[in-house]
């Protein structure tokens, strides 16, 4: 049995008429009249006798009929899922997110692909990098964003970086400089991430290379403590582009600091698990709001 034979069959028990039924599914009554014939020789019995110009359904018909709508109806429901994953307007999404993204910018990212999706869920989970990499890894999430280097296999990953800048509490008296570097820092009270964060390493690098003391008031593990804290003049932070974008740190000032400090953050995705549609599309999104801080990756 096939979809228009049944689409015909429903009509004409619907109307009583082969014309209004040609008219309701938009094709011409000897299409409809050769759609039922078919019908009843694959059955092997009449569905309809007429009389007085209409067609009168049998016994058989109204025993048929409503399995056959019941078919209809999972048919259109496969039909408009269909619609739906095309057009990406339902599915779900895993989304692990490293937490300096996911104060502000993972939130606004997926506020803004949800806008015109109503049945769309996202599940966002917040990570350190290292977990982030072990759920990719293993197949756990769809797309996950995390520092980098990669540690773990059976990911595919694209690699932004960054350059970080120096943050100082308004009114600091090194702002009058237009570029920080770690000579004119010697000595200064510094918030740091933690010993084992990618900025630490290279920030110590750079005050050894040009003789100069590095003094680490505090050590956090997180950008946005960092920037609470220098904001509070307890010392100068190294801090990333989407923490200083943050509208919440009003009380500090940046300067670009030489030489460069880099966060390489990259996108996440299982290597051997074919991506949906719907992930393809919020990759898109992600991908140009990541570029929005990074003109020049």
């Amino acid at each position: 049995m096939k979809y228009k034979q049944m689409l015909a069959f429903r009509m004409v028990m619907i109307t009583g008429s082969v014309s209004q039924a040609a008219e309701r599914i938009h094709i011409s009554q000897p299409a409809v009249s050769n759609l039922i014939l078919s019908l009843e020789q694959h059955f092997g019995f009449k569905l309809f006798e007429r009389r007085k110009g209409r067609l009168i359904p049998t016994p058989d018909a109204h025993q048929i009929y409503e399995n056959v709508s019941k078919a209809l109806s999972g048919f259109e429901k496969v039909s408009q899922s269909a619609h739906n994953i095309r057009d990406q307007k339902s599915g779900s999404l895993r989304v692990a997110c490293m937490p300096v993204l996911s104060i502000a910018f993972m939130p606004d990212v997926i506020s803004e692909f949800l806008a015109d999706r109503g049945d769309i869920s996202v599940n966002l989970q917040v990570q350190p990098s290292l977990k982030i990499q072990r759920w990719i890894a293993t197949d756990l999430y769809d797309i996950g964003i995390a520092e980098l280097p990669l540690i773990h296999s059976g990911i595919e990953c694209e690699q932004f970086n960054y350059k970080c800048v120096c943050a100082l509490p308004e009114g600091h008296s090194l702002l009058e400089h237009e570029t920080l570097t770690p000579r004119e820092l010697d000595n200064e009270s510094f918030i740091s991430l933690n010993s084992d964060h990618m900025t630490y390493q290279q920030t110590s690098q750079a005050f050894a290379s040009a003789g100069a003391r590095w003094k680490v008031r505090v050590e956090t593990q997180l950008f946005h403590s960092a920037a609470r804290l220098a904001e509070k003049c307890h010392g100068v932070a190294i801090l990333d582009p989407f923490t200083v974008a943050d509208s919440h740190y009003l009380g500090l000032k940046t300067r670009p600091f030489l030489p460069d400090i880099e966060l390489k953050i990259g996108i996440l995705y299982p290597a051997e698990h074919p991506r949906s549609l719907l992930a393809e599309e919020f990759l898109k999104l992600l991908r140009k709001r990541l570029l929005d801080f990074a003109p020049n990756t």
